[in-house]
């Protein structure tokens, strides 16, 4: 069986091809040079501009795996959430393969292919596991019995945390994306701690920020409060802050997202009786997000898969259109799109929205 995968539920546009469950080929045309200039995605732009790529990707997806168009036995798209307009270039231009091809068509829930991404490098990873789900618009903990079977034990009430990282990166003139910015400045200065030594120097000490509803039960998320916290602070040092000022600051935010991040997944996991546990999303590329789990892999098997697979693809996407088109479960030509997670229930017998 073979499958195309199509994802622009942002700026990505991803295009992969899956064989059986097997990737063939992965393609994503990134816009973060573009966005970088704004300080953010422009929705609108990114849209356009998937509206420019997506042919020739698809085309040249096909073509680095071997295959023609008509060779496909299905198509799976991202139908949700994400931004409209992106969701929507990704979705259409589905629905026109599938009716031209007369090919099945499987809508997937951006979140759920995330949830189930480890699957395509860990063969070993089987259910029933706790998934976290970390990125720019994400910030949820399941229990995933199966690939029809997900039930949600929390979700920020906020931010996400990716988009936290964005926040205080942007106010720390850092750039854009934050995320591998904070977490460059956190790296140097806890790993690389030669690089000091040689200058005669000592590493930042992280400023202290509070780890929100930390109360034991609870598996719900808040960043709002820290993103507060941390620009406060920032304000009241002033706007001629040292390079080891800020890095102190980056440092102290990461450790309180992170800290919170794991603590709770763990928390859950040990509640559940469960001793798999599966990270993914945008955030998971985190070196010390990833670092502070696999410090518990004497308890739970950790599976995070490799950067690509975190950040938004094709091959998730194909990978789970793959498995529910073998359950015999497809979508209509006229299913629709979607913006926000209200669509999917708490608890969805079927990943397919």
């Amino acid at each position: 069986m073979i499958l195309l995968g199509i994802e622009t539920s942002c700026d990505e546009t991803g295009v992969a091809v899956i064989r059986d469950g097997k990737v063939l080929t992965d393609l994503v045309s990134s816009q973060i040079d573009f966005h970088s200039i704004y300080g953010g995605v422009v929705p609108e732009f990114a849209s356009r501009i998937q509206l420019e790529v997506i042919g020739s990707l698809t085309q040249q997806a096909c073509t680095d795996a071997g295959i023609q168009l008509t060779d496909l036995d299905g198509i799976a798209v991202t139908v949700g959430p994400g931004l409209i307009g992106s969701v929507l270039v990704g979705v259409n231009f589905a629905k026109g393969l599938a009716y031209a091809l007369d090919k099945p068509l499987i809508g997937v829930a951006h979140v759920r292919a995330h949830l189930f991404s480890p699957f395509i490098e860990f063969d070993q990873l089987s259910f029933p596991y706790i998934g976290l789900i970390v990125s720019g618009g994400h910030t949820e903990l399941y229990t995933v019995n199966s690939f029809t079977d997900v039930v949600l034990n929390g979700k920020t009430i906020d931010d996400a945390a990716g988009e936290a990282y964005d926040k205080i990166a942007g106010a720390l003139d850092l750039g854009y994306p934050g995320g591998p910015f904070i977490d460059r400045i956190a790296k140097e200065a806890r790993v690389d701690k030669e690089a000091y030594a040689v200058k005669s120097r000592k590493p930042p000490d992280a400023v202290k920020f509070p780890m929100a509803m930390m109360k034991r039960g609870n598996y719900n998320f808040s960043f709002s409060g820290l993103k507060t916290a941390v620009t406060r602070h920032i304000k009241e040092r002033g706007p001629h802050m040292t390079q080891r000022t800020i890095s102190s600051i980056a440092i102290g935010f990461q450790d309180a997202v992170t800290g919170v991040l794991v603590r709770k997944t763990i928390a859950l996991a040990r509640y559940k009786h469960m001793k798999r546990i599966a990270v993914s999303g945008g955030v998971a590329a985190n070196a010390q997000l990833r670092e502070m789990f696999m410090t518990y892999r004497d308890e739970f098997e950790i599976y995070i898969p490799s950067v690509r697979l975190c950040t938004d693809n094709g091959s998730m996407v194909s990978f789970l259109g793959y498995q529910l088109l073998k359950l015999g479960i497809k979508s209509d030509i006229d299913i629709e799109a979607y913006a926000n997670n209200t669509h999917i229930p708490q608890r969805a017998r079927t990943p397919a929205a």
